[in-house]
């Protein structure tokens, strides 16, 4: 790919998720080159790279993090890209805090490729879920349908008991986590690169703010952060099992966050499109934190680019609000289906 220099660049305090790629409106086949070259020419100039498998594209990213002067840079990969890089894209199911210890290799032998291809393409940081609590599906399916029938606030003993039984789950699940993390943060250490603890998608996996607190200081020192997905904290808000506040204020200590607005179980919505007050969210963010837009899949990549710029006006630095916090913290209950 030829070098160039975007008109409108993003700039590095945005990372663009590519969840969703451009297309452009050629009828030949999606390449890495074509894709990396229409990122840069509408202005991205900061990535954050899933478990895609476009064949080519780690490729492409490790040349570009040899030029002097690369018109994108890749700040964060999550771990699953490992997989794709072992040619195991399956192993990417495995989860470090699986009871199988098998699976928990697995897990860290994934994390362990993640790490060398961040370093291949120079990004900082390797995303990691932990994985679920075993033993919770037909609690949380309970607390689901629950949930999807409209209960009132008050209403909340089925999500009530399905936190009395991962509370007495997690013990297990948390010895297998430590052994992973040890190996692994050995690993980053000696990549120089930094593991974020990511949110659970739902609240049957981990960590949520009560366990990274426990494996923040069990391992402080370590080359490992939170990083908060906003939208994910948003639906354990309005489920009724975790405060957004909670959620925030502990995983917002961390060097990159998943940010989007969120409609019901539609979340990574361009800020101001959902049902979440993201401007006050960011307002309690370190003032160097990247922010990264992981766009839900049905967006348009024009509506992706709109949602990335506005999320970059919402940049802690940019705010010059006193810190505060939105009036109603927890959404009234709309049409949400979560997964």
């Amino acid at each position: 790919m030829q070098s160039q220099t975007p008109s409108h660049g993003i700039g590095l305090r945005t990372a663009l998720g590519l969840s969703v790629l451009p297309t452009g409106q050629s009828p030949t086949p999606v390449t890495a080159d074509s894709v990396l070259l229409a990122l840069a020419s509408q202005g991205a100039t900061c990535l954050h790279v899933p478990a895609i498998g476009l064949p080519g594209l780690v490729d492409g990213l490790a040349k570009l993090a040899a030029e002097p002067r690369a018109p994108l840079q890749v700040v964060a990969i999550d771990a699953e890209l490992g997989a794709i890089a072992l040619g195991r894209p399956q192993a990417a199911l495995a989860q470090l805090a699986a009871l199988d210890k098998e699976e928990s290799r697995t897990a860290v032998s994934v994390t362990e490729s993640a790490l060398r291809t961040a370093s291949s393409v120079s990004a900082r940081y390797v995303r990691v879920r932990l994985g679920e609590v075993a033993g919770l599906d037909r609690l949380w399916r309970n607390v689901r349908a629950h949930f999807l029938r409209g209960a009132g606030v008050d209403d909340s003993e089925p999500g009530d008991e399905l936190l009395r039984a991962r509370s007495a789950l997690v013990p297990r699940h948390l010895d297998t986590v430590r052994r992973a993390i040890e190996q692994l943060s050995n690993a980053a250490v000696h990549a120089n690169l930094s593991l974020l603890l990511t949110y659970p998608r739902r609240a049957t996996e981990l960590p949520l703010p009560i366990e990274l607190r426990l494996l923040l200081e069990e391992f402080e020192g370590a080359p490992i952060a939170p990083s908060l997905d906003l939208p994910a904290a948003h639906l354990s808000s309005m489920m009724r099992l975790v405060s957004l506040p909670e959620s925030v204020r502990t995983f917002a200590k961390g060097p990159l966050h998943c940010i989007g607005d969120a409609a019901g179980p539609i979340g990574a919505l361009p800020p101001g499109s959902g049902e979440v007050d993201v401007a006050a969210v960011c307002r309690v963010l370190p003032k160097d934190a990247i922010l990264s837009f992981m766009p839900w899949p049905g967006l348009s990549f024009r509506e992706v680019m709109t949602g990335l710029h506005s999320l970059t006006r919402l940049h802690p630095a940019h705010q010059v609000e006193p810190d505060t916090w939105p009036s109603s913290p927890i959404p009234a209950v709309g049409d949400a289906r979560p997964s």
